[in-house]
């Protein structure tokens, strides 16, 4: 007997019975097309998960003889893309809307009206807080005035919002609670009054602040409450991550509790509202961790361009005895850059109008000096002077814009700056070669909470209807490859979370959405019509259709 020969023979089917043996997964997943969004868009058919983490990608056979699962699930064709990520939006505030009275869509004062008068009926509280009104949207686009309010509603204390939160309406029982009359004044803020001369109630920007001993407190049980409705309704439209740009430091600290004791999942950005305490206090903020990074604070430097609450160079087209006001003015903005940079934190600034644009842009370059990796942000750049926008890619700031603010403000947004200001703003495209990415979001509950919503607005720059059918100044849309980017591995970046999310790679976290359309090639009418088939963080589904 030839020893040799079966010594070999036996090391060979052991090599090969070794080869063959599968490798554990917790969950595959084939018979896709998945986009990575990694630097080549790479796509692959099937991809293998353990512990939370992509371990690898590739053709179908591969992965499927290669890995074995308890959880194999086979999509049929469908369509996966990096979990979705809103690169601004208000999640807690979003939240709270939802028990609040829900005035979007209004088409008068008159609805308005209705709608209280309907919310009542099921709710026997004497406060009622609401929010969506959008004067622009009415017949008659002046301001409300509380006279109504009071004549229907004599024995309720009402305040309601504007749709960017940058404006109020309040009842006169309100006023007189906050001490508020024709003389009361307050620097970055505005008492609008009326003919004569009374408050009308409604109160602009900072003003705003005047009622906070007034308007009842919310308790952590419906903060609590806020958080896991509002993680419910992104799941469902594709989101696995959030930025919430402006909390209190409470609130962070109530976020990372429910995160670390199971009870919420969706991954969080968390921006710091900037308050005075946060200048005495913040070295000891800041959390870092895969689901919670909180290391930015959130400056308003202006208001609003639909309650003309925008700082601009020059006056208001439809208001030639304004141009808007500063919140935070010049000073303060620079006191908050020296701090965030001696201290490593990011700094986001809300800046609208040409004038908030360029003075925060001015005070953060004075600071940073020079190219870096700071990644601050300008939040909304919605109205940008042409002279302005080369100072994004010599100080490597990066404008967090949300296309669909574009398309909601166009129907009047001439009206407020005129033919050549209104050409300079909501520019994506010339802002995201600045640096070469953008984040994108929605500003959710200011706008829809759907990233579909995102990715068609910016690209096709219309409305949901199809209108204008050309687009609106089209030369600033972007494709849509930047699109998805701009929702996902360049969101990430602008948390500096690009290790561990924005894309499907090897060693990054498996949040993924499953498609039932490729939004990178249907038809643009088909896009508004897909269907988000399933959401997973980390491997596991939290949404299923």
């Amino acid at each position: 007997m030839n020893y040799k020969i079966s010594i070999l023979s036996c090391l060979t089917i052991l090599l090969i019975g070794s080869c063959s043996e599968s490798l554990d997964a917790d969950l595959i997943v084939h018979n896709a097309l998945i986009y990575s969004v990694n630097d080549q868009m790479d796509t692959y058919e099937a991809m293998a998960i353990k512990d939370g983490r992509i371990i690898e990608l590739g053709p179908e056979h591969q992965i499927l003889n290669k890995y074995k699962s308890n959880e194999i699930r086979d999509v049929q064709k469908a369509v996966i893309y990096p979990g979705f990520i809103d690169a601004h939006s208000h999640f807690l505030g979003y939240g709270l809307t939802s028990s609040q009275l829900d005035l979007i869509g209004t088409t008068s004062f008159e609805d308005v009206l209705n709608r209280i008068d309907s919310y009542h009926s099921k709710n026997e509280s004497t406060w009622i807080q609401g929010r969506g009104w959008d004067q622009n949207d009415w017949e008659t686009s002046n301001f409300p005035h509380n006279d109504l309010l009071e004549d229907r509603f004599p024995n309720l204390s009402i305040a309601l919002k504007r749709i960017d939160g940058h404006a109020i309406l309040v009842s006169k029982s309100v006023l007189k609670a906050a001490g508020i009359n024709k003389s009361t004044t307050i620097n970055g803020g505005l008492i609008v009054l009326g003919e004569d001369g009374e408050p009308t109630g409604v109160l602009l920007d900072k003003a705003i602040s005047l009622l906070d001993a007034i308007i009842p407190a919310l308790g952590i049980e419906q903060k609590t409450a806020a958080l896991l409705s509002a993680e419910k309704d992104c799941f469902a439209v594709g989101l696995t991550s959030v930025c919430d740009a402006g909390l209190e430091v409470d609130e962070v600290d109530l976020i990372q509790r429910l995160q670390q004791d199971g009870k919420l999942v969706m991954r969080v950005n968390a921006m710091y509202s900037a308050k005075p305490e946060i200048l005495l206090n913040y070295t000891n903020l800041g959390i870092k961790t895969e689901s919670l990074t909180a290391k930015t604070i959130k400056v308003y430097c202006d208001g609003a361009l639909g309650s003309r609450g925008a700082r601009l160079i020059d006056v208001y087209t439809d208001d030639t005895n304004s141009n808007g006001f500063f919140i935070t003015p010049a000073d303060s903005i620079s006191k908050w850059a020296k701090m965030c940079n001696e201290a490593g934190f990011q700094l986001a600034v809300h800046c609208i109008g040409t004038d908030g644009n360029r003075v925060t842009l001015d005070e953060m370059s004075k600071v940073l000096g020079g190219t870096n990796d700071k990644r601050w942000r300008i939040e909304h750049a919605q109205v940008v002077h042409p002279g302005d926008r080369s100072k994004f890619g010599e100080y490597n700031i990066l404008p967090s814009m949300q296309p669909t603010h574009a398309t909601s403000d166009m129907y009047w947004a001439e009206k407020r700056l005129g033919s050549n200001r209104v050409s300079w703003a909501y520019s994506l495209k010339s802002l995201m070669s600045q640096n070469g990415m953008i984040p994108l979001g929605t500003d959710f509950p200011v706008e829809e909470i759907s990233p579909l919503n995102t990715f068609y607005s910016a690209v096709f720059r219309s409305d949901l209807e199809g209108f204008p059918a050309g687009g609106f100044n089209m030369d600033e849309g972007l494709t849509r490859e930047e699109a998805l980017k701009g929702m996902t591995i360049w969101a990430a970046m602008s948390s500096f979370d690009e290790e561990i999310k924005g894309s499907l790679e090897v060693g990054k976290l498996a949040d993924f959405v499953i498609l039932d359309k490729d939004i990178l090639s249907c038809e643009k009418q088909d896009i508004l019509n897909t269907n988000i088939i399933a959401t997973y963080l980390s491997g596991q589904t939290v949404y299923e259709k």
